[in-house]
């Protein structure tokens, strides 16, 4: 006999046995129960108190400010580091930036070419209240991602210090903004490759809507 076979001879075994016991007789001398008074009963029963839902958090007013600042499509003109050694070459790019994810984000597509070569990003910047600072995460088209922060804009500039990671290993990163000029706004960036001790640009372009 195989193993289901037992199984099921088990379970039907088991089942008749509940349905063959003799029903319990009622205690003696227990009170009748009153099935009117049961409904009545159920009838009076208060209903589950309804648990209201928690309200979330507002988008932060700092971050529809950025977005209503920077919103648009940028186009960028600079020079990048091109190759491994640092040759520093023309870089041409496309920023469109707009406020996402209920209000709660500044996102920035950045769409370039350096050199010969094709870079992109998808950054995300938000405000936080709780440590007033501002949190960007950024990605890019070569496995590379920065997360980071910036205690805001001071005289129309702003610094973003980033760690960073990649198919090359770790660094870190600088990312500067300079909105002092209404008609052109500047950034550029630096990396260190030994903790901070040794920064090299690797960056810089002016951007117009």
């Amino acid at each position: 006999m195989n193993t289901f076979s037992k199984v099921v001879i088990a379970s039907l075994t088991m089942t008749g046995v509940a349905f063959a016991q003799p029903k319990a007789p009622e205690a003696k001398g227990a009170p009748a129960v009153d099935a009117k008074a049961k409904v009545d009963a159920k009838a009076k029963a208060p209903a589950d108190a309804k648990v209201a839902a928690p309200t979330p958090p507002a988008p932060p007013a700092e971050v529809a400010a950025m977005a209503k600042a920077a919103a648009g499509t940028w186009r960028c003109t600079g020079t990048a580091s091109v190759d491994d050694k640092g040759t520093m070459g023309k870089m041409t790019a496309t920023v469109k930036t707009k406020v996402d994810l209920d209000k709660w984000w500044v996102t920035d597509n950045f769409d370039s070419t350096m050199g010969k070569v094709k870079f992109k990003f998808v950054a995300y910047t938000t405000f936080d209240a709780t440590s007033k600072k501002w949190r960007r995460v950024m990605v890019d088209n070569m496995g590379g991602q920065m997360v980071g922060t910036s205690d805001g804009m001071v005289d129309k500039k702003m610094t973003f210090n980033m760690d960073s990671m990649g198919p090359r290993g770790s660094s870190q990163f600088r990312d500067y903004a300079d909105m002092t000029d209404a008609k052109a706004a500047k950034f550029w960036g630096e990396v260190s490759m030994d903790k901070g001790k040794n920064w090299v640009k690797v960056y810089e372009m002016s951007c117009k809507k």
